[in-house]
């Protein structure tokens, strides 16, 4: 070891600037330019694109075991063509005239309530109930449900509810069976066309394919019962009139033909008179209004029977057939929280309630269209009973005038009006009875449902697809809630933000250099160790023993014979120490918040740096709680510093290194004072003749907020630096370490960010043919005089 360096002697490499006082810097820089929106998230997404993967990924692999697990379920589908509203047989309507949907009148709501009304009954519970009987699905529930759950995952039993006696209420399929079926039940009509889908989903493609056609084809029959239904009340009301107006007819003509008789009258002499004619006009408007009566008499009756669902104006009025399908459809609904919930639960309780509020508007309606028929019947018998009067008024007039040309008017009258009557009943019984054998139906199977090829659930490629849309989104969406969360140090911007300082060297990650592909690099340097101290130049005590190296202890990058890219970073932080523009710091102190954030590592490799480019340099183990230094350089951990400071050596326990240049004064033997030593005037002296001894003394420190030896020995340092961990360290702790700094008035000098986003220049140029190291650059040290 060379005593009493003159450092003015120009064969120094780095005279230049160990001479050169301090500089203040008086430029000022142009802000740091703030970076865009895009920039951020694009950061974002590289920081965390693990999160987003793993996302990403979990969900692909959980949809993908779905789709594998899940029984597959097949989608059977029947065409069925809803014509116009039907025709109305009690009005003389054309049975066979065809109806545009547009020409509902407005009075019943919209020109589309017809097929709203259609499309209601394709899903009334009734129809169902019929298509499950027919089908049999109430026996095997089991072998056409779809689950959208894993057959091995079940519900609690717990869950269940026992379902009270008679669950069906009396319809033969209970209410669940009912409910499900509708659930896979689905209507849909055909954009721009009168046709409407009937399809039907279950496990089994025949079965689809079997219960579609079944339902569209019991659809079409239900509406042929309804109308025939009604038919038949008809056709006998008006067959009973007809019975009454036959026995009429011939009593009326057996008295015109014994009054004409006994009179030797001709009807044709009567045709000459004015009162005869008209006689003869009121006769044929009496027989209209009472054709009319008889038509509405019939509905009148059913009326008075009170089988209100009968009247063709019921069964033809959508509004009526919408509220009698809603109220189904809260029936079933309510039958159903009824086996899961007692009467006092709230939404059983609303319910109850929306089923009354639809019972009573269904009443309402009927009742409306009820009070319409009796209004019209009524109306008609007014009309009829004013015609006859009109008529007796006529006879009357005729009989003082001339009885019995009146007499024998008023029989010929009778005879033609019952005549009239008995025609125009008969002709209507016949239109009855060519309806009820023809179909008149406006709705028919279109085309029937065949068996499908291929399942419609899973759906795997569009589920896979959407995992991975959604993944994306979901893990996006973490990445920006871990990312807002995340209050560690990412990078030099947030060094800056906490703590106010620059960073002087960004190190990247030692993990990807140091394994198979990259050359066993660590392994490099332990064995390089061992052939330092085999050779010689070993642990400066003279004994030649093997120092024990410890496989967890922080690498060595410089000076040992190896120049791996990552090195890079301590030569630009020795470069940032040099130049510096505020101190030219020649004790440097590296310490950090908190442990195991790389500050023992900074201090050998910054020690190291300085050391390859020909200045003396001493490296202080002044952690004298947890050293580590010594395992680095491969030397024995004690005699050291404690050891020269409790007074157990009297010369200072300086070792010599593998590395050219740098001497190591290791942490000693524990302690049990540290913080009194540290702080006592030996350690003060012992820096001092350090600074005489040697161009740079670097002390490594324990953590600053873990306890205060660091603060004490920053007041001794000419500079701080300070060390922080991307992904590690936290901004509140920085801080809070900068300000003790601060306080106990140390200089912090810049920052050192290690394991952070390294420059991959470093890589791409230490990859070239010509790529040579830094040491081989700068010219050797000048040698000693003798």
């Amino acid at each position: 070891m060379r005593n009493g360096t003159d450092m003015t002697d120009n064969q120094q490499p780095l005279a230049p600037y160990l001479m050169r006082p301090p500089r203040r810097w008086d430029a000022t820089l142009p802000p740091e330019s703030e970076t865009g929106f895009v920039h951020d998230v694009l950061g974002l997404l590289r920081r965390r694109w693990t999160t987003i993967a793993k996302t990403v990924g979990i969900l692909f692999t959980l949809t993908l075991l779905y789709c594998v697990v899940m029984t597959p379920a097949y989608l059977g589908s029947a065409n069925v063509l809803i014509e116009g509203k039907g025709p109305e047989l009690l009005t003389g309507q054309d049975p066979n005239a065809a109806q545009s949907p547009f020409n509902i009148p407005a009075s019943i709501g919209s020109k589309y309530d017809y097929y709203l009304t259609q499309f209601t009954l394709l899903q009334s519970p009734s129809l169902v109930r019929r298509v499950i009987e027919e089908q049999g699905l109430a026996k095997d529930a089991a072998r056409w449900q779809v689950s959208y759950l894993p057959s091995w995952l079940k519900i609690p039993s717990f869950f269940h509810v026992a379902p009270p006696p008679n669950p069906d209420n009396g319809t033969g399929v209970p209410p669940t069976i009912v409910s499900q079926y509708l659930k896979q039940l689905t209507i849909l009509p055909v954009r721009g066309t009168r046709l409407v889908s009937v399809q039907f989903t279950t496990p089994d493609p025949k079965l689809a394919a079997a219960v579609s056609n079944a339902h569209a084809q019991l659809f079409v029959k239900a509406g042929l019962e309804r109308l025939y239904e009604s038919m038949d009340q008809i056709r006998t009301f008006l067959q009973t009139k007809l019975g009454e107006l036959q026995i009429r007819m011939q009593e009326a003509e057996t008295k015109l033909m014994k009054f004409q008789a006994a009179h030797n009258l001709l009807p044709i002499n009567l045709q000459k008179d004015v009162a005869a004619e008209r006689l003869m006009d009121l006769s044929k408007r009496l027989t209209d209004a009472q054709g009319q009566l008889f038509a509405l008499e019939a509905e009148y009756h059913i009326v008075e029977r009170g089988n209100y669902d009968s009247l063709p104006a019921v069964l033809h009025s959508p509004l009526i057939q919408n509220l009698r399908e809603n109220y189904d459809r809260l029936e079933v609904e309510h039958a159903l929280l009824a086996l899961k919930f007692r009467p006092t639960y709230p939404p059983l309780r609303q319910l109850s309630g929306q089923l009354d509020h639809a019972h009573k508007l269904l009443d309402q309606e009927t009742g409306k269209v009820v009070k319409g028929v009796e209004a019209k019947y009524q109306a008609s018998q007014a009309t009829v009973e004013q015609l006859k009067n009109e008529l007796e008024g006529q006879r009357k007039a005729l009989l003082a005038r001339k009885d019995v040309e009146g007499e024998f008017l008023a029989l010929t009258s009778d005879v033609e009006t019952t005549k009239a009557l008995h025609d125009n009943l008969l002709a209507r019984i016949k239109d009855l009875n060519v309806a009820g054998q023809s179909s008149l139906s406006n709705v028919t199977v279109a085309e029937p449902a065949v068996p499908p090829q291929w399942p419609t659930f899973p759906a795997t490629k569009m589920f896979l697809i959407l995992s991975v849309v959604t993944g994306l989104l979901l893990g996006t969406g973490i990445a920006f809630l871990r990312d807002s969360m995340d209050v560690t140090i990412r990078d030099a911007r947030d060094i800056h933000r906490a703590t106010g300082l620059g960073t002087l060297a960004v190190v990247p990650s030692f993990d990807g250099l140091l394994d198979e592909k990259k050359g066993l690099f660590r392994r490099m340097l332990k064995s390089g160790a061992t052939n330092g101290h085999a050779n010689g130049n070993g642990n400066g005590n003279g004994n030649g023993d093997k120092p024990v190296v410890d496989p967890a202890s922080p690498p060595l990058l410089l000076g040992n014979g190896s120049m791996p890219p990552t090195a890079e970073a301590y030569r630009t932080l020795r470069t940032a120490l040099l130049l510096s523009r505020a101190i030219s710091p020649r004790v440097i102190l590296v310490s950090s918040a908190t442990g195991a954030e790389g500050k023992t590592t900074t201090a050998v490799n910054m020690a190291a740096a300085l050391a390859t480019c020909g200045a003396k340099v001493l490296l202080i183990d002044a952690d004298l709680r947890q050293p580590r230094c010594h395992s680095t350089l491969g030397v024995k951990p004690s005699p050291g510093l404690s050891d020269f400071l409790t007074g157990r050596v009297t010369t200072e326990p300086i070792q010599t290194t593998r590395v050219e240049n740098l001497s190591l004064l290791p942490a000693g033997h524990p302690a049990e004072n540290p913080t009194e030593l540290l702080t006592s005037w030996i350690m003060c002296k012992l820096l001092q003749d350090a600074r005489e001894k040697f161009e740079f003394v670097v002390l490594d420190s324990p953590p600053v907020l873990a306890v205060s030896d660091g603060l004490l020995l920053a007041n001794l340092a000419d500079g701080v630096i300070f060390v922080a961990e991307s992904g590690r360290s936290r901004q509140d702790e920085a801080r809070l370490a900068i300000e003790r700094v601060l306080q106990t008035g140390g200089v912090p000098v810049g920052a050192v960010l290690n394991r952070g986003r390294g420059d991959e220049s470093y890589y791409r140029y230490y990859q070239g043919p010509a790529a040579r190291s830094a040491d081989e650059i700068l010219p050797p040290p000048a040698k000693e005089k003798a």
